[in-house]
């Protein structure tokens, strides 16, 4: 029997408000138990990629901060985080800003002008952008994001001279240039011998399309954006109805 790695976002992939579909879990469960190796692949810092997150399911490896840090069984493969004077010119130019502005990383994460939805994340402050990477030299920052009703075509400028920006409207998210979700990716396939033609990737958003292009199956779940579904090879049902779980069972367990 062939091998397959499959590659699932978390967000309105495995799961949504409402948490992780039950039939998920026993899916990912069952392709496991065949052989098959399962890996988170989230655009989320690895500081905030909690398992209950994805419902205490069991995974071969996490790809995290939009391809910066990759886990394979534990052990850390791969690692590259933006550079300290980025990351410091971002803080400055944002420090005032009226919008949400994030910074977070391997180890932990700083915000500014949290939004209710931030409730309960254990999120330092940004006391003085001068004195920001002073204390806090040994920082590991993944990605950068801004939120709010209204983000500036200046402030978008000044993001995208820097960093990969991927645009979702209310809310931006930046990382490395040289780092992607299909580039964890492909790291995490070299490092356990998987041909590409082999690897499945489930998504929902743009964030996800360069993966979903990367891979051999591409998998958009039901809710996923237009954009997603025109480029994907099977078109699965709704996350919050078990979108993985049927990819899964279509794909690798029949």
């Amino acid at each position: 029997m062939e091998k397959y790695a499959v590659f699932i976002d978390i967000d309105g992939t495995l799961a949504d408000m409402d948490g992780v579909n039950p039939k998920n879990k026993d899916a990912i469960k069952k392709a496991r138990e065949k052989g098959h190796y399962i890996f988170i692949n989230t655009a989320r810092a690895r500081s905030y990629t909690r398992p209950d997150l994805w419902g205490n399911i069991e995974f071969d490896g996490v790809v995290s901060g939009i391809g910066s840090n990759i886990e394979v069984s534990g052990k850390t493969v791969f690692e590259k985080y933006i550079e300290k004077n980025v990351v410091h010119e971002c803080v400055k130019h944002f420090f005032n800003t009226k919008n949400g502005f994030l910074v977070s990383g391997a180890e932990k994460g700083f915000i500014l002008n949290p939004t209710h939805a931030f409730e309960g994340w254990d999120f330092g402050k940004i006391e003085n952008p001068e004195d920001f990477l002073d204390i806090n030299n040994d920082l590991k920052i993944q990605k950068i994001e801004i939120f709010g009703e209204t983000i500036s075509d200046g402030d978008k400028a000044f993001l995208e001279k820097r960093l990969a920006l991927y645009d979702h409207g209310k809310y931006i998210e930046c990382g490395r240039r040289d780092c992607t979700k299909a580039s964890g990716m492909d790291v995490a396939l070299k490092y356990l011998g998987i041909e590409k033609k082999n690897s499945i990737v489930i998504g929902d958003s743009v964030n996800d399309m360069d993966m979903l292009k990367n891979a051999g199956i591409a998998v958009a779940v039901g809710n996923a954006v237009d954009a997603v579904k025109s480029i994907a090879d099977f078109v699965s049902t709704d996350c919050g109805d078990g979108g993985v779980a049927y990819a899964i069972e279509e794909l690798l367990l029949k």
